[in-house]
Parts: structure tokens; sequence; C-alpha cells
């Protein structure tokens, strides 16, 4: 049983001399790649509508919860690396620790997002509305807004996983010889670095275009 878990965890392996991904990490590659590339189409249809007619003469404002969304946005990304880091030198409470800051860190920054959106409205640009450059805002907003949510989620499960094995040696033991949970700890810290870079290419192409 250990070996069969050996051989399917392991996320680079060698076979025929080729370095070969885990499978899973390869999915989750093609799953960011179809997400960038839906980011890309919609920024193209928002870029269209900002330049366009009466939109193009709109001075549209950013709102200030958005500034405050992306430094919690950076601030969790920065935390669940060196949660990574302390799991993979088997510090299991720092990394539980830290990886819990990030997911709190990171439920912050969907509040900010929220009260973002509330701020667009009172500024004057409601959704939807006839101006259609603003109303992508919070499609596109919203949209990441959604990933960040399953971000959440997976952060939340495999921190629950981690605090049922802390405090017990014979369970940390076991634990750390499983390679299949470094996979794991690497998948969401890749996927959440990921949702990361994509806001902040979103915030500073609309702190450009607004």
């Amino acid at each position: 049983m250990i070996k069969k878990e050996l051989k399917f965890s392991n996320s680079i392996e060698r076979s025929s001399g080729r370095i070969q991904m885990h499978p899973l990490k390869t999915l989750l590659f093609f799953c960011m790649a179809a997400s960038g590339l839906l980011f890309l189409v919609m920024l193209s249809m928002y870029t269209a509508q900002r330049f366009h007619g009466a939109n193009a003469k709109l001075d549209i404002e950013l709102p200030k919860f958005f500034v405050l969304s992306t430094l919690c946005m950076v601030a969790s990304s920065v935390l669940l690396t060196y949660g990574k880091r302390a799991f993979f030198k088997e510090q299991l409470k720092k990394s539980l620790l830290l990886t819990s800051m990030s997911l709190v860190v990171g439920l912050t920054f969907l509040i900010c997002q929220a009260w973002g959106w509330m701020e667009f409205f009172s500024l004057g640009f409601g959704f939807p509305t006839v101006n259609v450059a603003s109303s992508y805002v919070y499609v596109i907003s919203g949209l990441h807004f959604a990933h960040m949510i399953g971000g959440i989620t997976a952060l939340g499960f495999m921190i629950y996983q981690h605090s049922r094995v802390l405090g017990d040696p014979v369970k940390e033991l076991i634990f750390f010889t499983n390679p299949f949970e470094r996979t794991k700890i690497d998948l969401v810290s890749t996927y959440w670095h990921f949702t990361d870079v994509v806001w902040l290419v979103l915030f500073v192409y609309f702190l450009l275009t607004f």
C-alpha cells in the first residue's frame, strides 16, 4: 500500500529518461491556463468598451478598498509561502499557524472586495448599468472572487487535515512520510499564488485604465 502511494504521489518522477509531472499538477496547470485565457478574454471585452464612445470620456474611480484587498492578497500569498517552507521542514505547528493566518487574510480579501463593490456602487457605478465598461469591473472582479472561494475552500480543508495530526508523534511521522501530503500543499499553494498574480494583473490594469 505504501509503495503504491509513493509511486502515485511523487510530484516529479523520472521515466524513460524524461521528467514527468504529477497528474494532478498537470491538470491544475491546464485549469489555470484555461482560467487565464478566460480573464484575458474578459479584459479584452472590457478594454473594447472602456475606450469606445461615451465610455472613453467617463472618469471611472478606483474603489479604495481594492487597494486594501490587494495588500491582503499579497500578504496572504507571502504567509502561505512561509507556511509551505515550514511544512517541508516538518515544522507542522509553525506551518499550521502560517497557513491559518494566510486563510484569515484571504477571507479579509473577500470582505474588502465586497466593500469595494459597495463603494464602487456608491460612486455612481451601478450594476447592471448603461455604462458597460464599469459593469465589466463587477464581472471580472466577481470571477476572481469565485476563484478565491475555491482556493479558500481547498486551503481550509488542508488546514483541517493538518490540525488532526498535530500533537500526535505517530500520526505526524506517518503524515510526513506520505509524499502525497507534500503534493497537496504544493497544489494548493500553486493555485493560491495563481489567484494572487491574476488579481495583481487585474488591479494594475484597472488602475491604468480608470
